[in-house]
């Protein structure tokens, strides 16, 4: 980490000076009629946001008016009577909460019932103990939080597993996630960016450690514009309770899957501090099929059966430190570093014919990929509190450093073993990060306020691609100067935003803008050509809702967001990734706009919610991945990658969730999207029409006090791309969880795949290739985690603040 020392230093400098003179009056002047207050967590004594409120009147209860929380727990009720009313608030795996006795009358026309405090379900009362939980989602308006702890079947996984029990979400057999039908997205850790992408990030982080997942697919001009489908936030585990608490877990499956983790924190007056580990091991091995045609001057077959295994191994550690220096300024030092491995090994029989000679040519394919490296992150935040309530200046300081190393060998040999040909490519690419920002909150009211806010992102990579040919005489590799390249990247990013918040009558609206200055540079070392970028761009907001009567609200939205292009794909050189695939890129690729357009209802029952998202989503510039047979070897493909036009998806997200009877708790959740992709390349249509949905339905069984029962399934439909498709499939998990020592103690067992039917098949074609691929994992697979709470650990409850303005103290990658 270059310069960090004397980065730090200049950041605690800025940060620490702070002024009091900023300060507001905390005095609110209540207009006639009304009825307000706050909703909080009796436990963490946070604020809750989307909790119902509802006046009723005293005399036969019948519903006078109603509301849903804000951020910060507010609510309130306008244009009420004279009389004596009953306030009923009501959030998911909460208990009820009434409040009698309010009285408006003519010489007291303005109440505000200051903080209401609602206890949570899995609470210890009166030493009895209340055997519901929180949801396993909350569906809110602009988001769903995924609460992980309820999501036993992934216990012993990542979060890719978690994330396969979400509408929104798909996960192929690789571990590749794609939010709402993009791979495009970002993730963020407890509202933090993160220097990995996103895949791995998801691939490693135990589920565990997550306390929940946030899905935002229409995030607020307060956010970067990064990313077609939106932003998956992480939220991590941290405890609130004085002295020390943590929790350990183990898990050992089959197929070598195993790991463990532990956190633990010390809280003590003005200070707190954890320290967390992970290690875990993750094959996946199962059978392949490919089978392959070129079309050139003969046709060329090539089929291959074998086997393989995929790897996901990881570790790291993750501590900090939270000072709150007196109630307006608080300081946090958070600090994560890590290895990870991503990769596999395959051993695959070829045999390979023409039209011309028909007599098969067999040789044995040993492969073996990994990729991953060292990664380390340093975070600094700063908060500053004025007197009035929701005046605050945030700022923050991310330093990142990481190694990312590419390495595949592949081997030949005929029946004998004898050694036919061997390659080797190599991929490093050591790369730093930097990001200041500064975030301002303004509140004019209780309904309206004013946000803006700066931040400033330097990025820099060095990589260096080498190729290596099997030299059969000497017996070792030799390096090829043809296909050895090193490149530098070098990227800032200015952002400026503003974003005004307000309500009128039942309608709340907010509006944002977010301008942004990219100057990059791309340095081909030892070539003639550079390529350097300036441009600007900006990226408005708007969001509606609208409160309907009997607890319904429903809310629209607008955003433009942007997808950068990666730096390899516009390297105008060959680079080889593997003996089977090599890729050039495009130096005149223009980035992908995005239109994003959203309306959301929600009803909530008393114990049912119904949520229906409609979406529509406009992609400009269209980036592709075009395949061809390179250079006549019909077992080889070159890709490249071209703007196509423009591609539409347009759908509808739908979640219910049901409690049949007590012991019995499910969710049905669906997504269903029309995608249409209308282009042109070289000169041919370039078009694609697919209608894909998937489906999800948990079950939540509870047996006893200490015993629970969990049932899922999942179906993803087939889907289609401009050069190819792919089948759907069908997967179903079941866990049972047993607690013991009043839950300080749990075993939790899981069967993965209980069917088998987790097997896909994906098709590509172009001119002069076609291309057919079977992917059949081991399954079922058994995992058995053990999980111990020291001193009654519990996580702490607040949704902590990074990108979108709340209060987190810790970091991840």
């Amino acid at each position: 980490m270059r310069n960090f020392s004397k980065i730090i230093l200049i950041v605690l400098s800025a940060l620490l000076i702070s002024n009091p003179s900023l300060s507001f009056s905390k005095e609110i002047n209540l207009a006639p009629g009304i009825i307000m207050g706050h909703v909080y967590d009796s436990y963490a004594d946070q604020p809750l946001e989307f909790a119902t409120v509802a006046l009723l009147n005293a005399s036969d209860e019948s519903l006078t008016d109603g509301s849903i929380t804000d951020i910060n727990g507010h609510f309130r009720l306008k244009d009420i009577e004279p009389g004596e009313y009953i306030l009923e608030v009501r959030f998911m795996g909460y208990h009820d909460k009434r409040v009698e006795g309010i009285v408006l009358s003519e010489d007291q026309r303005s109440l505000d019932l200051e903080k209401i405090l609602v206890d949570p379900m899995d609470e210890l009362l009166d030493e009895v103990v209340v055997v519901a939980d929180r949801p396993t989602m909350s569906y809110q308006i602009d988001k769903k939080v995924i609460n992980v702890s309820q999501l036993h079947t992934s216990a012993s996984g990542t979060a890719v597993e978690i994330l396969e029990n979400i509408p929104s979400v798909t996960v192929d057999l690789n571990g590749e996630v794609s939010l709402r039908g993009s791979g495009s997205f970002t993730v963020l850790i407890d509202g933090k960016p993160s220097i990995l992408d996103a895949n791995d990030i998801l691939n490693q982080i135990p589920a565990s450690q997550i306390e929940n997942i946030e899905i935002i697919t229409n995030p607020s001009a307060r956010f970067d514009p990064d990313g077609v489908a939106g932003i998956i936030n992480i939220v991590m585990k941290q405890n609130r309770l004085q002295g020390v608490s943590g929790i350990a877990n183990l898990n050992a499956g089959s197929f070598n899957r195993y790991g463990g983790d532990f956190l633990v924190n010390y809280r003590h007056n003005r200070f707190n501090y954890y320290l967390g580990g992970d290690y875990n091991e993750r094959g996946r091995p199962g059978q392949m099929v490919t089978r392959s045609q070129s079309y050139g001057s003969d046709t060329t077959y090539l089929n291959s059966t074998g086997e393989f295994e995929r790897i996901h191994n990881s570790w790291g550690f993750r501590g900090g430190i939270d000072f709150n220096i007196n109630p307006q300024n608080t300081l946090s030092l958070a600090y994560r570093l890590g290895d990870r491995e991503h990769g596999g090994i395959s051993e695959r029989n070829y045999e390979e014919w023409s039209n011309a000679s028909t007599v098969p040519y067999e040789y044995l394919s040993l492969e073996e990929s990994e990729r991953g490296g060292f990664a380390q992150t340093l975070t600094l935040d700063y908060k500053r509190d004025f007197n009035q309530e929701g005046h605050n200046i945030l700022a923050q300081a991310i330093l990142s450093q990481r190694d990312s190393d590419q390495l595949s060998d592949n081997m030949l040999y005929d029946s004998a073993m004898n050694t036919l040909s061997g390659q080797r490519s190599n991929e490093f690419g050591p790369s730093e990060r930097y990001t200041f920002k500064v975030d301002y909150t303004l509140p004019f009211s209780e309904s309206q306020r004013f946000e803006a806010g700066y931040q400033t992102r330097i990025s820099q990579q060095d990589e260096t691609n080498d190729l290596f040919e099997y030299n059969i005489q000497t017996n070792a590799f030799v390096q090829s100067d043809l296909f050895s390249k090193e490149v530098v990247y070098s990227t800032m990013i200015h952002s400026l935003y503003a974003i005004y918040q307000g309500e009128t009558g039942k309608l709340g609206y907010q509006a944002g803008l977010r301008g942004e200055y990219t100057d990059r540079y791309i340095e081909m070392v030892g070539e003639e050509n550079d390529y350097e970028l300036n441009r600007r761009d900006y990226y408005p907001t708007l969001h509606l809702s609208y409160e309907l009567p009997s607890n319904q609200q429903t809310m629209a939205s607008y955003t433009r967001r942007v997808q950068r292009i990666r730096g390899w794909y516009l390297e105008p050189f060959y680079t080889w990734d593997d003996a089977y695939n090599i890729r050039i890129g495009n130096p005149n690729l223009e980035p992908e706009y995005i239109d994003s357009y959203e309306l959301s209802y929600q009803k909530r029952f008393e114990k049912t919610i119904l949520s229906v998202d409609l979406y529509y989503r406009i992609t400009n510039n269209k980036i592709e991945r075009v395949s061809s047979i390179y250079d006549d070897q019909p077992n080889v493909l070159l890709t490249t990658f071209e703007n196509v036009g423009r591609d539409y998806s347009l759908g509808s997200e739908i979640m219910a969730s049901f409690d049949p009877f007590s012991w019995w708790h499910f969710d049905l959740m669906g997504n269903l999207y029309d995608y249409r992709q209308r282009g042109e390349l070289y000169g041919a249509d370039y078009s694609a029409n697919s209608f894909n949905w998937n489906a999800r339905l948990n079950n939540d069984f509870t047996i006893t006090s200490s015993t629970r029962l969990q049932l899922r399934g999942m179906y993803n439909s087939p889907t289609v791309s401009a050069q190819g498709e792919r089948s759907g499939f069908f997967v179903t998990s079941l866990a049972l969880r047993q607690s013991f020592f009043d839950n300080d103690l749990s075993l939790t067992f899981q069967v993965r795949d209980i069917f088998g039917t987790m097997a896909w098949e994906s098709t590509n074609f172009g001119d002069d290739f076609y291309n057919f691929r079977s992917w059949d994992p081991n399954t079922p697979t058994f995992s058995l985690r053990v999980s111990y709470r020291i001193n009654n650990y519990r996580a702490d409850r607040r949704v902590p603040r990074g990108e979108d303005g709340r209060d987190d103290g810790m970091d991840g990658f």
